[in-house]
């Protein structure tokens, strides 16, 4: 912090550029990661400097995590249509948020709120040959599993097929699917992520 672009008029610039935010706000920073990839946006990050690897090693490591899935997911995430999305029966938990403008009022410094989130979030794709797939990230510090519940049949599928696990390790089927509404289970370690990805037979 603050936000900063060396092209603005140097009597706005801050004495101190680039500060890292408090790590009371790294919930805040994997919720708005995971966000981003379950919208199907490529994993980014601006004002990176390699000594954050040691830093901020957990937070380097979601976004990599993400970038991985999103790197054997670009079917769905990249080329695919994004479609109503499906139900997630998760905990949730309140965060530290931080609020500090980019552009304007940077005099005012940051200020802080707390907010309450759904600890797993989830979107669903469908890939240009008609198969989908639920993108799935925790934001948990603990291992979930939760309930996504996707209408099968309004997606496009048939009532049947397998379910394939995408993540940082590679594709693996874990199971099968029948019927029109789905209800899918994933065991998520802490600060996990992936694609289920569900092919018609």
């Amino acid at each position: 912090m603050p936000p900063y672009d060396e092209l603005w008029p140097a009597e706005h610039a801050p004495k101190v550029p680039l500060q890292l935010l408090d790590r009371k706000f790294s919930q805040q920073f994997h919720l708005e990661q995971a966000r981003a990839f379950v919208w199907g946006q490529q994993p980014t990050l601006a004002n990176f400097h390699p000594s954050h690897l040691k830093e901020r090693t957990e937070e380097l490591n979601y976004v990599l995590r993400l970038a991985r899935i999103h790197a054997r997911g670009r079917q769905y995430l990249l080329h695919g249509e994004m479609l109503a999305p499906p139900e997630v029966d998760t905990p949730a938990a309140e965060f530290e948020m931080s609020r500090l403008s980019i552009y304007a009022g940077q005099q005012d410094g940051l200020t802080q709120f707390r907010k309450t989130f759904p600890l797993v979030l989830a979107a669903a794709w469908r890939a240009p040959n008609r198969s989908i797939a639920i993108a799935i990230a925790s934001i948990s510090d603990h291992s979930l599993r939760p309930s996504v519940r996707f209408d099968a049949v309004a997606g496009g599928l048939p009532e049947r097929g397998g379910i394939y696990r995408i993540d940082g390790a590679g594709r693996k089927r874990i199971g099968r699917f029948r019927g029109k509404d789905l209800i899918l289970k994933p065991d998520l370690a802490p600060l996990d992520a992936c694609l289920l990805e569900l092919k018609p037979d």
